[in-house]
């Protein structure tokens, strides 16, 4: 059974339980807290932080690795295309939520999720919300028409999708204008798997929320 350490929020864990919901794999769920240091996070993580996959004898604290790990193991392909050229491109689009994404979100996210509305600093979310739309940009050149197509979430898909979750539960949707990539969004959040691993709540704000 695999064990699977999380902060239900954290969008490097919902990319990890997207994927364990799309290739339908058993696991045990603990749930940490904002802050928590969990003492079996602190023994198997030198970050000290979620996510931790732990499957028998092999511990793993690294989202990415997780992500290739539970594609070689369990889904013959399904996270990751053959060939070295096209996993190359699912590898980068999943480096690229992971590096840009993530720090042109963090700002706003910090904003929101720490001060009540009427204490936020309105030219540093909207400076957080310039650098989201030029992300967006960027990926609307990217984006895969295969995507989708496959039955299963890629890792770049799960990551990006998580991504974009966060991005919208705070109140910065995907921009209608970005056609395929606000199209993408709508079609993953149709998916089972998408209500099935949405987080259960987000600092400062419920389920299914977003902020004004």
């Amino acid at each position: 059974m695999i064990t699977f350490y999380q902060r239900t929020d954290c969008p490097f864990c919902w990319k990890v339980r997207l994927a364990l919901v799309e290739l339908r794999l058993d696991y045990e769920v603990v749930d940490t807290q904002l802050g928590e240091k969990h003492p079996d996070v602190l023994r198997l993580s030198p970050t000290g932080t979620v996510p931790v996959l732990v499957d028998g004898d092999v511990a793993i604290w690294e989202s990415g690795v997780m992500l290739d790990y539970l594609d070689q193991r369990y889904a013959q392909g399904a996270l990751l295309p053959p060939g070295p050229d096209l996993q190359a491109g699912v590898r980068l689009i999943h480096a690229y939520s992971d590096k840009c994404i993530g720090p042109a979100l963090r700002e706003l996210v910090f904003e929101k999720r720490s001060k009540p509305c009427d204490e936020w600093d309105q030219e540093l979310i909207s400076r957080s919300e310039e650098a989201w739309r030029a992300c967006q940009a960027y990926l609307e050149t990217k984006l895969d028409q295969q995507w989708l197509n496959s039955g299963t979430l890629s890792a770049a898909e799960c990551a990006l999708a998580a991504r974009c979750g966060v991005a919208e539960a705070y109140g910065a949707d995907v921009d209608v204008q970005y056609t395929a990539l606000h199209s993408w969004f709508q079609a993953v959040k149709l998916r089972p798997s998408w209500a099935f691993a949405y987080p259960e709540s987000f600092p400062g704000i419920g389920r299914g929320q977003t902020t004004i």
